[in-house]
C-alpha cells in the first residue's frame, strides 16, 4: 500500500518536474524569438510557446498516468489535424499551378 502510493507520487513529482522545465523552456524561446527582432517575431515566439507546451503538457500527463491512452490519442488527432490541415491550405493554394502542370503534361502527351 504504501510502496504504491510512494511509486505515484514519484510519477507525480516527475511530471511536474517534466512540467516545470518544459515551462521554463517555452518562456526561454518565446523570450528568445521576440527579441530576435525579425518580422512577425511576436507571432512566431506564441506559436512556439504554444507547441512547446502542448508537446510537454502532453509529456507530462503520460508520464503521470493520467489517462494515457487519451492523452495518446487527443495528442494524435491534434497532429492529424493540423497534418490536414496543412495539406488542405497547400492543396487549394495550390489549385491553379497544379491545373497549368496538367495542361502542361496534357500538352506534351497531344504532341507525341
Amino acid at each position: 500500500m504504501v510502496g504504491t502510493l510512494l511509486a505515484i507520487a514519484g510519477q507525480v513529482l516527475v511530471g511536474l518536474a517534466v512540467l516545470a522545465l518544459g515551462l521554463y523552456l517555452a518562456n526561454l524561446c518565446f523570450n528568445l524569438i521576440t527579441n530576435s527582432g525579425t518580422r512577425q517575431a511576436r507571432f512566431l515566439g506564441h506559436t512556439a510557446r504554444i507547441s512547446i507546451l502542448v508537446f510537454v503538457i502532453a509529456m507530462a500527463l503520460q508520464q503521470m498516468g493520467i489517462a494515457p491512452n487519451i492523452v495518446n490519442l487527443a495528442f494524435g488527432l491534434l497532429v492529424g489535424g493540423i497534418a490536414a490541415a496543412i495539406a488542405l491550405a497547400f492543396g487549394l493554394g495550390g489549385r491553379e499551378v497544379a491545373a497549368e502542370q496538367l495542361r502542361e503534361w496534357l500538352n506534351n502527351i497531344k504532341e507525341n
